[in-house]
């Protein structure tokens, strides 16, 4: 088993010469108050940060040492290399309360520049953390996170036609990352209580060569949007 680090950030200084990726966008994540905050991407390593919550009681966390990056299309595997403020299993972190968040950090291998999407692998038997279909085209993540924007601030009909406009404008009919914005666009429609836009998204993206379509509808299933 590969030996894993556990650092604190001083021993990892920002490189000068780094590029972040700020709140990238993924398709599927098995932990709901999990969220990927950045990805620095410098000389010789990826480096992601996220915060999570805790929802329950006497809730406890780690990252098993074996956890890797993909690349989401092809068969491209980086091992984590080390990792900061979350203790590595079977050590654990025990939350003193419901909603306390913790921020940590995983350090990997630098990764190909070529790569348009990574999965983040925890590879374990119980409660492991899985990240499909992590987006790295830094304006195409910009988009999506502008139709965010608009959602949270209370104009979800302004959000539904931005991602509308990137579908029409954008959509390659394969990338994950429009498989993603159907689902954006279901959970709109029913939060707008409109079944036939949800109909409507749904038979597009059924009918559509997106490669991480039947993932998105059983998600939308699982979440009540659709049957």
């Amino acid at each position: 088993m590969t030996r894993i680090l556990i650092l604190t950030v001083l021993l990892f200084p920002l490189n000068v010469f780094s590029q972040v990726l700020e709140h990238p966008n993924f398709s599927l994540a098995s932990h709901p108050t999990l969220n990927l905050d950045k990805i620095e991407f410098a000389e010789g390593r990826t480096i992601l940060y996220f915060t999570i919550t805790n929802a329950k009681l006497g809730g406890t966390f780690c990252i098993d040492p074996g956890s890797y990056l993909k690349n989401s299309m092809g068969e491209e595997v980086y091992v984590m290399t080390a990792l900061a403020n979350i203790p590595a299993c079977p050590e654990n972190y025990r939350f003193k309360s419901v909603g306390e968040s913790l921020t940590f950090v995983l350090y990997f291998p630098e990764i190909s520049k070529n790569l348009k999407y990574i999965d983040l692998i925890e590879p374990c038997e119980e409660a492991c953390i899985s990240i499909k279909y992590i987006l790295l085209d830094a304006e195409m993540n910009e988009l999506v996170n502008k139709g965010f924007t608009l959602y949270n601030t209370g104009k979800p009909r302004l959000a539904q036609q931005h991602f509308e406009d990137i579908l029409a404008t954008r959509s390659d009919n394969s990338s994950p990352v429009f498989g993603t914005i159907y689902l954006y666009l279901m959970t709109i429609s029913f939060d707008l209580g409109d079944s036939g836009q949800i109909k409507k998204y749904y038979n597009e993206l059924k009918t559509s060569s997106i490669i991480n379509k039947d993932e998105i509808i059983e998600t939308a299933r699982t979440e009540g949007v659709i049957r």
